[in-house]
């Protein structure tokens, strides 16, 4: 059975599940000869016509869509066409189902108004309101059929384009696998060369012709020429100095990834720019001439012009990311020699995609044979598999390394990629031309789409995580213009570097998957999915939308923190108290995170009060495992009203004291005096006892205990210190500073001076001050400190005056020890006769 045989049989096993289609059509209101459907009911006489015309056009379309599938010969080319029709079906019926909808609930609420009608044995009702009735009941009846009409249409526009889709996989991968002679063989180069005379001869007729029109016209052509390339050289000098990296940062601080990855792009950019413009000036002339459009050069010159420009755009980027002549702005790692070296194969593999592309549509436009066309994408797969092998047989020696770099690394990278190019050649040398061409076009593409989107990526983090001393650093930027915080910067940094890289992502990925062969509508559609909404169950999920509602809560966020930042800077401009300042920051802040969440909850397309029921649920188990964090919540937001210590206030904690610092809904944190933190939770700052010694305001008393001789004058004593507490600049007049006699013993009269301050954290330093200035006038009226006194009692002299004789009428020991021991008695018997 051939091919064709088999690509029928699969046809009509995918059009069987759909033979109950005339059925469905007969449901809606269509033409009898399209659509072989019942005429349009009574009911539907009471749409407006141009409802009623939309309907039958969008059910004849759909049947000659339907039609038109049965027909494998006018597939391969009309299959796109057929496709734009059933999406216009589908537009055509939503905007008419859109339309009809608040209509039938209009009519609805009306006849709701209108009541039930009267039972059977009830009186009948006025001959008006009846005439209403059936007059609304008519356009309910018409209103819903044609509703249910665009959505039986709607689902079978789906379904055909579903059909539409595998019947275009199905002759993809047909294609794509169809085996041709194989170039090996003797007789297909002596077809290639009994073929090759007729195609010389075609070319050199079309090239005689074109000529033929050219020669009238050649100052004209000679002028549009001499333009074209002046536009060239001019732009390319204008651009020279910009796109010249060579002598730009070779010392000092190098640039950043980031910087490296700008100028690339702009770089890129400005090498490309010259041949776009020169071209698209080189078109426009031919097109003024006349000589574009005779048939095949209409084709043929669009194609070689994009061919130049694709071929200058990839060698423009090659020689932009690996910057072989200006290392410092490399984006890639490598040394000299390898950057040079790949960037002269990479060249030349974007030489040979482009002349292949140019050469393929030659080959479709003067209609070349099978066998010169095969022989074409052969020499072409060959070729980048040639240069790709030279370019795995490069060492990737990593920039700055003066060592041998063995060929085979890395080997995540070559070793598939050799696996590529050794299928590449099997394929076509046995004949799979087609897959062996789609492999190596897809590989080169891939592979640039890819390197973008990784340079991309590191662009990206370049940007968000450098440190802020970068002057393009997000960071950085971020704390010049609105000095938030270093953990603000992070969170913000890393939300921006999620949303830039999804971007990133859902850029590249319908590049990708265009290249891997799928038709641009199923990729919008894919994308309009994901994007716009989908089902999962009763929930229906749309990307958009949370991403929107991700950006949401960030736009609010942001905006809650400025406020905050404004608050704090009008408090410190209108002297208002800090800790009322900071009470208020607070509650602005936590009230700006729970709308924001809200708001954002809300447009992301989540019902609200299904939280609120999940949240019902989840009270039973806060009640128990989140006992104390609700409590802590709880005691938070008490502390924030009540404001039993505020920001900055001096409070002792336990056994720790310090400075507040920080008052959360959870937590308090208390800076000691040696700058250590101490976290402590709310709820033991409400039900334990705590001392403030700002509660109020900053006034505060303070003590000095001084001790003096015994022998001392009390009132001497008093006078002094009050002396000097009233000389003290920070001792406040009132009340009046005042000493008292504490206690008295054998040694040390001890006295206590309490002082007021008007600022109780300047105690320690007042303290120190009055310790020095008392002590400098003791000292100056001779008053002395106490010294310490030792009473010893001894018990049982007697014998201890016979023990000590013995110990001294005992014998020498040896030369010298008498002397030491009458040396060292002497000043024990002293002791024991001051005793």
């Amino acid at each position: 059975m051939s091919a064709r045989s088999w690509a029928v049989l699969l046809l009509a096993l995918l059009l069987a599940p759909f033979a109950a289609a005339p059925y469905l059509s007969a449901q809606a209101p269509q033409p009898a000869p399209a659509a072989g459907a019942a005429k349009p009911s009574a009911a539907s006489s009471v749409l407006p016509a141009e409802i009623s015309n939309t309907l039958m056009k969008a059910s004849a379309s759909l049947a000659e869509v339907e039609k038109a599938l049965q027909h494998l010969s006018e597939m391969e080319g009309d299959l796109a066409d057929l496709r734009a029709k059933v999406e216009a079906v589908l537009e055509e019926t939503t905007d008419t189902a859109d339309t009809l909808r608040p209509q039938l609930a209009a009519v609805r609420s009306q006849i709701d108004k209108l009541g039930a009608a009267p039972g059977k044995d009830a009186p009948p009702e006025a001959p008006e309101v009846a005439a209403e009735r059936a007059r609304l009941a008519a356009l309910d009846a018409a209103y819903d059929g044609a509703i249910k009409t665009c959505e039986l249409t709607w689902v079978r526009a789906r379904q055909t384009i579903e059909r539409i889709t595998e019947v275009r996989h199905a002759l993809f991968a047909k294609n794509l696998m169809e085996r041709l002679p194989s170039p090996l063989t003797p007789g297909a180069w002596r077809e290639i060369a009994s073929r090759a005379a007729s195609v010389r001869y075609q070319l050199a007729a079309w090239g005689t012709h074109w000529w033929g029109m050219a020669r009238d016209k050649q100052s004209a052509l000679a002028l549009l020429l001499g333009s074209a390339l002046v536009v060239l050289a001019l732009l390319r000098l204008a651009f020279r100095r910009a796109t010249n990296r060579r002598p730009l940062r070779c010392e000092g601080p190098l640039p950043t990834f980031f910087e490296r990855a700008v100028s690339a792009f702009w770089v890129a950019a400005l090498r490309v720019l010259p041949v776009l413009v020169a071209g698209f000036v080189l078109y426009i002339g031919l097109d003024a001439l006349d000589l574009v459009q005779p048939n095949p050069w209409g084709r043929l010159v669009p194609a070689t012009l994009k061919g130049v420009i694709v071929f200058t755009a990839i060698a423009a980027l090659v020689q932009a990311v690996l910057a072989p002549s200006a290392p410092q702005w490399r984006l890639v790692p490598l040394a000299d020699r390898p950057a040079r070296r790949v960037t002269w194969l990479l060249g030349a593999i974007a030489g040979v995609y482009a002349a292949d592309g140019v050469l393929t549509e030659i080959c479709h436009t003067f209609y070349v044979p099978l066998t010169l066309t095969v022989a074409q994408s052969v020499v072409t797969s060959l070729a980048f598999a040639a240069l790709l092998i030279g370019l795995l047989l490069t060492p990737f020696t990593p920039q700055d390394s003066d060592t041998a770099y063995p060929r085979q690394r890395p080997r995540w990278l070559k070793l598939p990629l050799w696996l590529v190019v050794l299928g590449i050649i099997a394929t076509a040398l046995t004949g799979y031309v087609a897959l062996a061409r789609f492999v190596a076009q897809q590989l080169l593409v891939t592979g640039i789409v890819a390197l973008l989107g990784w340079l991309g990526y590191l662009a990206i983090r370049a940007f968000t995580r450098e440190p802020t001393q970068q002057s393009r650093a997000l960071g950085g930027l971020v704390e010049r213009q609105f000095g938030l915080d270093e953990p603000r910067r992070e969170q913000l940094a890393r939300l921006t570097e999620a949303a830039l890289t999804l971007a990133l992502a859902l850029c590249i990925l319908p590049i990708l998957l265009l290249q891997w062969g799928f038709a641009p509508a199923d990729i919008r559609d894919w994308l309009t999915s994901l994007l716009f909404g989908f089902e999962i169950g009763q929930f229906r999920i749309s990307l958009v939308r949370i991403l929107a509602g991700i950006v949401l809560f960030i736009a609010l966020l942001f905006a809650t923190r400025l406020f905050q930042r404004w608050m704090r800077e009008r408090a410190a401009a209108s002297r208002i108290d800090p800790s009322i300042a900071n009470s208020i920051e607070t509650v602005v802040g936590y009230g700006g995170i729970s709308l924001a969440a809200l708001v954002a909850v809300s447009y992301a397309g989540f019902d609200i009060t299904n939280l609120a029921i999940v949240a019902g649920a989840l009270s039973v188990g806060i009640g128990f495992g989140l006992q104390s964090i609700v409590n802590n919540f709880v005691s938070g937001l008490i502390l924030l009203i009540e404001r039993p210590l505020k920001v900055g206030d001096r409070v002792v904690v336990g056994d720790q004291q310090g400075y507040v610092r920080r008052i959360s809904v959870r937590a308090t944190e208390i800076e000691t005096f040696d700058r250590a933190s101490v976290i402590v939770p709310n709820s033991e700052l409400i039900m334990g006892r705590l001392i403030n010694w700002s509660h109020r305001d900053w006034r505060g008393a303070a003590s000095v205990r001084v001790a003096v001789a015994s022998g001392c004058d009390p009132d001497q004593v008093i006078a002094i210190l009050t002396k000097c507490a009233e000389d003290h600049p920070l001792v406040l007049p009132n009340p009046a500073p005042g000493a008292t006699l504490e206690s008295f013993g054998d040694s040390a009269l001890t006295f206590n001076l309490r002082i007021s301050l008007g600022d109780i954290d300047k105690a320690n330093a007042v303290q120190s001050d009055l310790r020095i200035a008392i002590l400098k006038a003791l000292r100056d009226r001779g008053i002395k400190l106490p010294a310490n006194q030792l009473d010893v009692t001894l018990s049982d002299l007697d014998t201890m005056r016979h023990q000590l004789g013995e110990t001294l009428e005992r014998p020498a020991g040896g030369p010298g020890s008498g002397q030491r021991e009458s040396a060292g008695a002497e000043p024990k018997l002293s002791a024991v006769k001051g005793g």
